[in-house]
């Protein structure tokens, strides 16, 4: 039997949080991206998960919105782009594949583009705000809504810590924000993608959703498990003497001072958030523009333009020399693919064992 006809789409309408619940939640395929916390007023978040506040039984918002109950990636490429990826298309559909850094000194992770892009957006008028992920001082990732380039700045650094920054996005609407910027991972760009292209009759201001800037992601990590077992209870580092997080070179490091500790990247897996399994995408393939370090050398990071509008940012920025470029190597580009490839034979073996159980797995690559 074809996959379409063994699992249909659902007819969103009749399903609620309960079904997001059975489905989702409860079977561990939440990503926690924040999405149906941030358009339904009737949704909380309780510890590290979704949580119904106040029961409506005609609202199927969350389940219709939710990227984990059905994700139809090429229909959705199709919508943003036009056409399909190819099969040899590993990191997506691009423009322009490019390494690169900012000129200006940023508290960034590697080159700090995804801050000097939105930094660009802001000051050409292009968004009215960044929805950017910023910390407190237990490292627990904070949504925020920035406004001018220093609170960009301010939240630069990946958190590698799973946060529903989706809810920001809630959040500048409601500051009267209607060209919002965002920056995150790729199940959470896959949230806003189907909120902005679903057919569905709900209207929440997804208009105002603006530039996607996508960050390159294997896996996020939970904070509850990752501090007190690797960061505190291995390494002895508290939660507000580190620095910053990193990967390089296959090892997870935990930077402190001049202190260094660090670890296989694979000895890293059971901290992982276990949403993180049934995903498939590496490359944030349905943002404006993408960025991650892999590919480019230490201090640069590699770009992956998309569409119009994350080409004309990114040039934009180019033009203004708030960054510099240099060509991104075939070498570098495959090592970024074959990561890609590493995601999806990941997500195979992970949905295939999923199915087995009897849990619907409704993400179609």
């Amino acid at each position: 039997m074809a996959a379409k006809e063994k699992y249909p789409e659902p007819t969103y309408l009749e399903y609620g949080f309960g079904e997001l619940d059975y489905d989702v939640i409860k079977k561990e395929l939440c990503c926690y991206c924040g999405n149906c916390i941030a358009f339904c007023p009737k949704i909380d978040r309780e510890g590290n998960r979704p949580e119904l506040i106040d029961y409506d039984p005609n609202c199927g918002l969350c389940y219709a919105y939710c990227p984990r109950t059905m994700f139809d990636m090429p229909g959705m490429a199709k919508k943003v782009f036009g056409r399909e990826r190819k099969v040899d298309e590993v990191l997506g559909i691009y423009r322009k594949a490019a390494s690169a850094r900012a000129r200006a000194s940023v508290r960034a992770q590697d080159g700090g583009i995804a801050t000097a892009l939105l930094i660009q957006a802001l000051n050409s008028g292009v968004i009215d705000c960044a929805v950017v992920t910023d910390r407190d001082d237990k490292w627990r990732g904070v949504p925020k809504v920035a406004t001018t380039a220093e609170e960009i700045a301010s939240a630069a650094g990946t958190k590698y810590t799973i946060t529903p920054s989706v809810t920001g996005v809630q959040m500048a609407m409601d500051q009267g924000f209607k060209k919002i910027g965002f920056v995150g991972t790729p199940c959470q760009i896959q949230a806003l993608r189907k909120v902005q292209l679903l057919e569905e009759p709900y209207a929440f201001g997804q208009e105002k959703i603006g530039l996607l800037v996508g960050l390159f992601c294997m896996e996020n990590f939970e904070h509850e498990l990752l501090f007190p077992h690797l960061v505190e209870g291995k390494f002895g580092f508290k939660a507000e003497e580190v620095d910053k997080f990193e990967v390089q070179k296959g090892m997870f490091r935990v930077l402190s001072g001049d202190k260094v500790k660090e670890v296989p990247l694979e000895e890293t897996d059971e901290y992982a958030w276990k949403g993180c399994g049934p995903c498939f995408d590496f490359a944030a393939e349905l943002a404006d523009v993408s960025v991650g370090s892999v590919g480019s050398k230490a201090g640069w990071s590699t770009v992956l333009t998309r569409t119009d509008l994350g080409a004309k940012v990114y040039d934009s920025a180019l033009a203004a020399g708030s960054i510099e470029e240099a060509t991104v190597s075939e070498k570098g580009l495959a090592l970024a693919g074959r990561l890609a490839k590493s995601k999806e034979e990941r997500f195979t073996a992970k949905t295939a064992d999923l199915l087995g159980r009897g849990v619907p797995v409704n993400i179609r690559r």
